[in-house]
């Protein structure tokens, strides 16, 4: 109807305040409660407010907690790797210059503890935790390791340390190709592993490794020429290679190495006067070119070669006295420089080096006994010096040849692959045989040639060489002499026929200087001395003067 005001409509159903049975509920809520359904509502509202609050808050707490959490995880892992960091330069100065310091005093037993705490702090972590940096120091521990091991005569467990180092420093290095460090520490590895396979006699095993290390180190030296610990690298793969020719008796290919090798070195040295090491390496050098000039006949230059060995190593002893290193490898030079001199007839000079050495060889194992490397030296000067004193002191002699026996029975027992141990030992039992047939005792004497033959005989048959090759026909020459003297002549040209054998056959460039007075005296045995002749002429111009027979 026009004017008139139409009532507001309804809300729809669906928003009313209520409907049906839901309002009617709470209509009859609020009737039972003496409450307002308005009232009512707002308490069921604010209520849900509080639930949602409550819900809130409780996220906000998770949220908090879990914010919390993670920082202190993080505060935790860079607390971690801190104190990981720390504990590896720790790591680095023991196996670094703690070990270089212990070293100079020669106690295997620190040097090996150093070794045995940086393996447990390895065994303790995960190995998801090892980062390359650790994996560096446990490598070099690894070698550090095997070094003592080998020191204490103990091939097997030297050796497997040194490939367990060799694996870790193979995979760092590949990871890294271009690290020189990773490369000089892989180099380290294949040097100590020739060295074992080189002691044991496994000769082209020792070779594999050696080349290897010679090409790694001119690998490392050619990544810094500036760097003169890597260019040393260089000079001492191809000295390693020198001393594996001269084991096999290539004296001329193993000379001209070295002498290259002792070029550098006089450069060197004459650059760094005052560096101890540097000395100690050109020493060596000069002591490998004393021992192949012995070998092949050139006896005053070898006895010239050893003379300036033993010089530096005193001049090393003198700025260092309490160095160990510096002590034993002035032994080394005496007793070297006492054979360059007995080969030349000057017995006074050999027997006032002989004794000097001996002095401090003596101190030296009794300083350090768990060190089987300075066990065998004082049984060397004790046979040189019985050599030198047999025919004028044969009761002295025969003591000094049975101490230098009974160090070495010893010192085989601790290291039984050491090939120069056992080539001493056998040594020391032909030289107690000669002293029981100078005795008159042919029973003796056939007795020590024989335990010399059971103990070389193995090692012979494994792995021949031109120093096992040495000893063998000396002990034969021996045997025979004992058989002899026994009045079996049928067992002495037996053993004499042996000894040429040895002495005559696998020889390149003719006979070496060192075959040619056994070999002169087992042809006198066999009684053909128009044959011996030939082979006693060259003895005579390097001056060479065999130590004379002990009178019967």
């Amino acid at each position: 109807v026009p004017g008139r005001t139409l009532r507001e409509p309804r809300p729809p159903a669906a928003r009313r305040e209520g409907n049906g049975p839901e309002r009617a509920f709470h209509n009859l809520v609020a009737g039972l409660l003496g409450v307002g359904y308005d009232r009512l509502a707002q308490r069921e509202a604010q209520r849900r407010q509080r639930k949602w609050a409550a819900v809130a808050a409780t996220s906000l707490l998770g949220m908090a907690i879990a914010i919390g959490l993670a920082v202190t995880a993080w505060v935790a892992r860079n607390d971690a790797q801190r104190r990981q960091a720390q504990a590896e330069d720790i790591l680095g100065f023991m196996l670094g210059d703690l070990r270089k310091k212990v070293t100079t005093v020669g106690r295997l037993d620190l040097m090996g503890a150093v070794g045995d705490k940086a393996t447990t702090y390895f065994a303790t972590l995960d190995p998801r935790d090892l980062s390359d940096r650790a994996l560096e120091e446990q490598a070099r521990s690894l070698t550090g390791i095997g070094e003592v091991r080998l020191n204490e005569g103990k091939h097997d467990a030297a050796m497997a340390a040194f490939r367990e180092a060799h694996a870790r420093s193979t995979a760092l290095h590949q990871r890294a190709p271009d690290n020189g460090q990773r490369l000089f520490d892989l180099a380290q590895a294949e040097y100590w592993i020739g060295l074992v396979a080189l002691e044991q006699g496994r000769y082209d095993e020792s070779g594999v490794w050696f080349r290897k290390y010679r090409d790694s180190g001119i690998r490392l030296a050619a990544m810094d020429p500036k760097n003169f610990d890597w260019q040393r690298e260089v000079a001492y793969g191809h000295q390693t290679l020198a001393v594996l020719d001269e084991r096999r008796g290539r004296y001329p290919e193993a000379e001209r190495a070295v002498r290259e090798e002792l070029a550098l070195y006089q450069t060197w040295t004459a650059q760094r006067p005052h560096d101890t090491a540097l000395r100690f390496e050109a020493g060596n050098v000069l002591s490998w070119l004393g021992t192949l000039s012995a070998r092949q006949g050139k006896l005053a230059d070898a006895e010239a070669f050893f003379t300036q060995y033993l010089a530096g190593m005193q001049r090393n002893l003198a700025a260092e006295p309490a160095n160990a290193k510096w002590q034993d490898l002035r032994i080394n030079a005496l007793y070297l420089l006492v054979e360059a001199q007995a080969q030349r007839g000057r017995r006074s000079e050999a027997l006032a080096n002989v004794l000097a050495a001996t002095t401090s060889a003596d101190a030296l194992a009794k300083q350090d006994p768990a060190n089987n490397l300075w066990q065998a030296p004082p049984a060397f000067c004790r046979w040189w010096h019985a050599q030198l004193i047999a025919a004028s002191d044969r009761a002295t002699a025969i003591k000094l040849a049975d101490e230098a026996a009974a160090i070495l029975t010893k010192a085989r027992a601790a290291e039984p692959e050491n090939e120069r141990v056992l080539r001493w030992l056998v040594m020391a039992r032909n030289l107690q045989g000669q002293l029981a047939l100078a005795q008159g005792d042919s029973r003796g004497a056939l007795t020590h040639a024989a335990e010399g033959l059971a103990l070389l005989e193995p090692a012979w048959k494994k792995g021949p060489n031109e120093t096992l090759r040495l000893v063998l026909a000396h002990n034969r020459i021996v045997a025979g002499e004992g058989a002899q003297a026994a009045g079996d002549d049928a067992a002495a040209r037996a053993d004499w026929q042996q000894a040429e054998q040895l002495l005559t056959t696998q020889a390149r460039d003719g006979l070496p200087f060192e075959r040619l007075d056994p070999l002169v005296r087992t042809l006198l045995h066999l009684d053909r001395p128009a044959e011996a002749a030939p082979h006693q002429q060259p003895l005579t111009p390097p001056g060479y003067v065999p130590l004379p027979p002990f009178p019967a």
